[in-house]
């Protein structure tokens, strides 16, 4: 938050999804000033609805203005601002690069059937920008901009593969880091959430990412494959067995919202 004022943004929505009674933005409050408008949610609504619910206010408040999405892990060097503000354009998304703990990257690449990524192109696979930050033109801030059936991975990967198949926005990617982003520092990173997360991120893209009946059970399959693989590794290098547990759970969770039968997120497998 601070980062962003620094930089001189007008305002700042900031969307407490902690679900911890206050404690969070507690802390939060003491150093607002009135550029903040700190919104505390009854629960955790995941990485994707919390976005776009605090684009909606956004939009309450600054109508008609560009907006700046950014974790609440990650950080904007000095500068960032502007150099992001020289690429902007109305029908252009700005990407900055970022370094993820030492890992710096503009665009990945996901592979459609199996899901592996990589920071170059390669056969079978389509390009997206990090959610961690994005600067947004004025017509690309308005919820939903997110697919909320994420609660927390993978709603970039599809944002990505929307914004590349409709061709409807131009994605440009800063000249260098702009951006500094603590990974998995929301999801504790090799936990049951995380796990779990991550697995029903990859199932639920098997479906948005299908052409049709056919092509959806075809991504299944390979997706099933991968995660299956996936767990095995994990597994064996942690020497327990969340990973495979959280396989489960994701896959659980992942059908049961897209058959309708529970919310987003984390709330499915409690």
């Amino acid at each position: 938050m601070n980062s962003l004022l620094d930089e001189g943004v007008d305002g700042v929505v900031v969307w407490d999804n902690s679900a911890d009674d206050g404690v969070s933005a507690s802390v939060i409050s003491a150093s607002v000033d009135s550029r903040v408008e700190l919104v505390v949610s009854e629960r955790n609504l995941g990485f994707a609805a919390g976005m776009n619910a605090a684009l909606s206010i956004m939009q309450a408040r600054w109508a008609g203005a560009s907006a700046l999405v950014i974790n609440n892990d990650a950080t904007l060097r000095v500068g960032a601002l502007t150099a992001m503000r020289i690429l902007a354009e109305e029908d252009a998304i700005v990407a900055p690069v970022i370094d993820h703990a030492g890992d710096v990257v503009g665009f990945r690449y996901s592979h459609r059937w199996f899901g592996f990524q990589s920071k170059r192109p390669f056969p079978g696979a389509f390009p997206f920008a990090s959610g961690a930050c994005l600067l947004l033109p004025p017509a690309a801030s308005k919820p939903p901009l997110f697919d909320e059936s994420f609660f927390m991975y993978g709603e970039d990967v599809e944002f990505g593969w929307r914004t590349w198949t409709t061709k409807r926005w131009l994605i440009k990617v800063t000249a260098g880091p702009q951006v500094d982003h603590e990974v998995g520092s929301s999801s504790g990173k090799g936990s049951m959430f995380y796990e779990t997360q991550i697995a029903a991120a990859h199932w639920l893209l098997a479906s948005r990412l299908s052409k049709g009946p056919v092509d959806r059970c075809l991504l299944h399959a390979c997706r099933g494959v991968y995660l299956v693989v996936r767990a095995a590794v994990r597994s064996v290098r942690s020497k327990n067995l969340v990973p495979w547990r959280g396989l489960a759970s994701g896959i659980r969770q992942a059908r049961a919202i897209s058959r309708g039968e529970v919310g987003t997120g984390w709330q499915a497998i409690q």
